[in-house]
């Protein structure tokens, strides 16, 4: 779950510094399938522009890259304003669905 915090932490860099896009790039063999689930559906229920992705080899070393659209509203707020962690590695919290 690891990707799953850096992921939502570039996110959120990026919508604070008014940035239009991000990159997150993954080495091959790590978790593009969950990312990519992860940011399909952010782009579903409307917390991303779009993403696109491609595997390139930099320097000898193979990754997937994700390029994410951030979304702002009309007056240029980022529409994710807030995102924060409730379990961490050292401290599980489990809650329903139904909770969130």
């Amino acid at each position: 779950m690891l990707f799953l915090y850096n992921i939502l932490t570039k996110i959120r860099n990026g919508a604070s510094a008014q940035a239009d896009f991000i990159v997150y790039a993954i080495p091959i063999g790590g978790v593009p399938v969950k990312a990519f689930a992860v940011l399909t559906l952010m782009r579903k229920i409307g917390m991303i522009r779009g993403f696109y992705y491609n595997e390139q080899s930099l320097h000898g070393k193979a990754e997937t890259r994700f390029l994410i659209y951030l979304k702002y509203d009309a007056a240029g707020k980022s529409v994710i304003d807030t995102s924060f962690f409730v379990s961490k590695p050292s401290r599980r919290i489990y809650i329903s669905a139904a909770a969130l």
